[in-house]
């Protein structure tokens, strides 16, 4: 169940409202308990981690962010916000999902999109929840490619972001947001990276 208290035991920081409709739909799967809470951006999402850790009756703090251009910068920023509060993070961030353990204090869980060793976003992910043999995504990202390079209206980093929304837009339902298109089975949910990330969910909030 997700609830909408922010003083809730279990919380969920995500960059965005495309980041918190996939997380709730994973939540709901799982059937855990947790607010999720989209940020304005990294850097607000940064600056809120230690206030969201000190709580009262905090249990458990998740952080979902992209990895975006580097993974390893991403996660030297995330060890600088969390040393001064007593969370050392490992060297690297762990494939599966990282989660710290420290006595007396909230458990610390943290996901780099899109799996915690590539560069990339939130869509990268998303993408790879296309079912297996799908045709239209392969057409889809085709049909974006085509556009030449100076009318496209969207960075050339966004291009993750035009293909899985091009092709979302193809389905029975088109233009429904990545978290329903989860929930209505038009993406794979209990794929190996989507079960990965549920694991990481339960890890952390289970």
């Amino acid at each position: 169940m997700v609830l909408p208290q922010k003083d809730d035991p279990n919380f969920l920081m995500v960059e965005g409202p495309d980041d918190k409709g996939v997380c709730v739909a994973f939540l709901l799967r799982c059937n855990l308990r947790a607010c999720v809470h989209a940020e304005d951006g990294y850097e607000a999402l940064r600056e809120t981690i230690e206030p969201r850790l000190m709580v009262k009756g905090r249990r458990a703090l998740g952080v979902v962010v992209d990895a975006d251009e580097s993974l390893a910068a991403r996660w030297r920023s995330l060890q600088d916000a969390v040393a001064p509060l007593g969370y050392a993070l490992p060297e690297q961030p762990e494939p599966a999902g990282t989660v710290i353990e420290m006595e007396g204090r909230p458990r610390l869980g943290i996901w780099l999109m899109p799996d915690n060793t590539l560069n990339g976003m939130l869509e990268d992910f998303v993408a790879v929840l296309v079912p297996n043999g799908d045709s239209l995504f392969p057409r889809a990202g085709a049909a974006v490619g085509a556009i030449p390079a100076p009318e496209r209206q969207f960075k050339d980093a966004h291009l993750p972001k035009a293909h899985i929304h091009t092709w979302l837009a193809w389905q029975a339902e088109p233009g429904r947001p990545m978290g329903q298109a989860i929930t209505k089975r038009f993406l794979d949910g209990d794929c190996a990276e989507a079960a990965r990330f549920a694991d990481w969910l339960r890890r952390l909030f289970g």
